[in-house]
């Protein structure tokens, strides 16, 4: 859709689709203040280029099935929609109240980092492959990327990745861990 928007608009000058695209599939405090809280949802499941979607699609394609098959679906929904609501929360009110910018934000990996930190905190010697040939284990790829984005985040060398918005989906995996274990959830991998 953004492509098809952004070439609408260079060929015949039409901002419309455009402009309706970023008030309804970004997250930006703009949006919020609008009344369109959608936005919070909606730019989990948008993403700019085909890139973004690949990479975001490769890694949910990999991760999900194994996540899946431990909380069964409606607890796996929970997760994965709750994880991109706190996610877009997070880089909202940093965005605002700390960084003092508003940078709208979209795609799925808020969401699906909150995928791999469970799946991490679940089995955490389960071994990914990195790049396809490098093994890591779990608790190393997860803190890995913790701390890649922290240090982004800090040293304001984000460029366009919402890192803020990985660092919630994080947290909410781990989170929504510690909840399931508190009620006696027990996982077996």
């Amino acid at each position: 859709m953004w492509l098809l928007t952004r070439q609408k608009y260079k060929l015949e000058g039409d901002p419309g689709p455009l402009v309706w695209m970023h008030q309804n599939f970004l997250s930006s405090w703009g949006n919020m203040k609008a009344g369109r809280v959608w936005t919070v949802i909606t730019s989990c499941f948008s993403h700019q280029d085909w890139g973004h979607i690949l990479l975001n699609g490769v890694t949910f394609f990999f991760m999900a099935p194994t996540v899946l098959d431990l909380l069964k679906s409606r607890r796996f929904i929970f997760l994965y929609l709750g994880a991109g609501l706190v996610s877009c929360t997070i880089s909202l009110l940093y965005g605002h109240y700390i960084d003092r910018k508003d940078r709208p934000s979209q795609g799925a990996s808020g969401a699906i980092y909150g995928v791999v930190t469970f799946l991490a905190c679940v089995a955490p010697t389960l071994t990914f492959q990195l790049y396809g040939i490098i093994p890591v284990p779990a608790w190393l790829l997860v803190s890995g990327a913790f701390s890649y984005d922290l240090y982004s985040t800090w040293a304001d060398k984000r460029g366009t990745t919402d890192t803020v918005g990985h660092i919630g989906g994080m947290f909410s995996g781990v989170l929504y861990y510690i909840l399931l274990r508190r009620a006696g959830t027990r996982f077996f991998y």
